[in-house]
């Protein structure tokens, strides 16, 4: 277990405790604690450690950005948008689709011609990982590229798993279009 997962259980746990306790006093307790009480639940379900997840998430987001600058359209849309595009079926990223972000997704398949996410294994156990966006600008094609740096225990569990197995150096996932 890492650091980082190690911290949020004990986070966790300690919430699960403090909740059973305020449970206990809850008709005792003030409107606004009851509040608190009432959405800690809700806080913990959004506590995640997986890595998997997490990296959609932040992937999704830098596509979100895009479009934002992109399609001049509100962020929230253009993370829906992007779900859509990308085919992606988590409950847990997935909020109640709108019409309007089925249209801002018809807007992104006609500006974007495809998005690659590259993870490349650093020294010291680092990854980079590489969101590359290939649209269309002036009828010309063009590039956003998006690189950060990932500890390894940050990277995808399918990419350190093709590290460990077979010692490939780069993964390279095709989010859009969908094969």
């Amino acid at each position: 277990m890492t650091q980082e997962s190690e911290l949020v259980q004990l986070i966790i746990d300690n919430f699960h405790e403090i909740l059973r306790y305020l449970r206990q006093q809850y008709d005792e307790l003030s409107p606004e604690l009851k509040k608190v009480v009432e959405s800690i639940p809700d806080f913990l379900s959004d506590i995640e450690t997986d890595s998997q997840f997490i990296n959609k998430r932040e992937v999704y987001e830098i596509i979100a950005k895009f479009l934002h600058k992109n399609l001049n359209e509100e962020l929230p849309l253009c993370l829906d948008a992007t779900h859509i595009i990308c085919g992606e079926d988590d409950p847990r990223l997935l909020k109640e689709r709108t019409e309007d972000a089925e249209k801002i997704a018809e807007d992104a398949k006609e500006l974007i011609l495809t998005i690659k996410v590259h993870y490349e294994l650093l020294k010291g156990l680092k990854y980079n990982r590489r969101t590359e966006i290939f649209y269309k600008k002036k009828n010309q094609p063009a590039l956003t590229k998006v690189e950060e740096k990932l500890d390894w225990d940050r990277a995808p569990s399918d990419v350190r798993s093709g590290y460990l197995n077979e010692e490939k150096k780069i993964s390279t996932f095709k989010l859009y279009p969908i094969e």
